[in-house]
């Protein structure tokens, strides 16, 4: 490829995005990407979520390349100083390299690995793989690491141009009522503007391009089966052999791989159970969460009747922003006894625990009371004072037992972050 073409491509993707950035709605997002010196920056996360816009608006003056541009198709890395030699003719200056879908590129590690000594890159990509054993090898601990997810509902409010004080009666009915929109439409910039069909395309083209082209699904029905009933089957358990015996498919490891893909491609996320002993939370059941409520609601029927479901789908996110976002080092787990009393999720960080439990109610008698007896029970075990109740509308604190129960609604809960 000569350095006239790539002049042409880096102009012309240059004013696709700044033309992106003028015409769109560009929020400030909570993750934040800041580079500083010479370095890779990887940005991974669910296909859509804005991992493009974030990784350009993160510089000043990036030479930024988009990998999925079928100009680039078959972009060899050997012609990578003929691109940065491109990038210096037509826009001067850069000290910052963004490298969008950059695992289109065959060996684009070692291409990083050498760029990086001189530039910071900002590398994006729609794979948990991209970080790939060769390339850490390559970089030795010379990377940070970012996942991005679609709006949180805080981000949203700020999108729609919503402001709250907690104290005004009319903008917390203003906030439930956008609440509910958030629930219906979820969090991808795109669908805000282009709604359920852009959805339904979005997870067409996840399941097609990010799992079974990438890695080569010979059977592409038994995936996309298996796909919309794990997607259906949001906020419950599943275990490998169910599904294998359920599909009929005839090797237990091509379902583990099933699911490893659609994990890698963030379209849905593993919990295990909690447990002192390794093996039990890597062989026991798992709970399935998927990267957009709006997503479960495009795609699966009549899925709005259970809003039990999508609230607990929904305090899941909440957490993982809080892991990726402020505090790397927690662990989500949920939580069940052998006597069989479950709670949704058990957050660890260290010797420090928080237990949560989700459930859709306005007042406390409409709260089941093995929700709370198990809340209870859990807290004991491991010595808490208090236990959280994610609830719909209902505002409390009460003490059962010396244990300290708050409950909190479920958008205050998507608000502030934290518990």
């Amino acid at each position: 490829m000569n350095v006239e073409a790539l002049k042409r491509i880096l102009v012309d993707q240059r004013e696709i995005m700044e033309e992106k950035l003028k015409q769109g709605k560009i929020i400030e997002r909570e993750l934040k990407i800041a580079p500083k010196f010479p370095h890779a920056y990887i940005i991974t996360g669910v296909r859509r979520a804005g991992k493009s816009t974030l990784a350009f608006i993160s510089s000043q003056n990036p030479l930024y390349v988009n990998f999925e541009d079928p100009n680039l198709l078959g972009f060899d890395i050997k012609d990578y100083m003929k691109l940065i030699q491109a990038g210096y003719e037509v826009f001067g200056y850069f000290d910052t390299i963004v490298f969008d879908e950059v695992q289109e590129v065959e060996g684009w590690e070692k291409m990083v690995s050498f760029l990086m000594e001189k530039y910071k890159v900002i590398v994006t990509g729609s794979n948990a793989r991209l970080l790939s054993h060769e390339f850490s090898t390559y970089l030795t601990g010379r990377y940070l690491k970012f996942t991005l997810f679609p709006f949180s509902f805080r981000e949203f409010l700020t999108y729609k141009g919503a402001s709250l004080n907690v104290y005004s009666t009319r903008d917390i009915a203003s906030v439930k009522k956008l609440l509910n929109e958030y629930i219906k439409i979820g969090g991808f910039p795109e669908a805000l503007k282009l709604g359920r069909e852009f959805l339904i395309n979005l997870y067409d083209d996840i399941i097609t391009r990010d799992v079974a082209v990438r890695y080569n699904v010979r059977n592409f029905r038994e995936l996309k089966e298996l796909a919309f009933y794990v997607l259906s089957n949001f906020s419950a358990r599943i275990t490998y052999n169910k599904l294998k015996n359920l599909f009929k498919i005839g090797n237990l490891q091509t379902v583990k791989n099933y699911i490893e893909y659609l994990t890698s491609a963030y379209l849905i996320f593993e919990v295990p159970k909690f447990s002192f002993k390794l093996k039990d939370q890597l062989t026991g059941e798992r709970k399935v969460y998927t990267v957009d409520v709006g997503l479960i609601n495009a795609i699966v029927p009549k899925i709005s009747e259970n809003i039990g479901r999508i609230m607990e789908n929904l305090v899941f996110l909440e957490l993982m922003r809080r892991k990726h976002y402020r505090e790397k080092d927690i662990e989500i787990y949920y939580y069940k006894d052998t006597r069989g009393r479950e709670v949704d999720f058990l957050i660890v960080s260290g010797r420090e625990k928080e237990a949560i439990q989700v459930t859709y109610a306005s007042d406390i008698d409409e709260i089941p009371k093995r929700e709370i007896n198990n809340l209870i029970a859990l807290s004991k075990e491991f010595g808490l004072r208090e236990g959280i109740i994610v609830t719909w509308d209902l505002e409390d604190e009460i003490s059962m037992e010396n244990i300290r129960l708050k409950f909190v609604p479920l958008w205050k809960f998507l608000i502030t972050g934290s518990i």
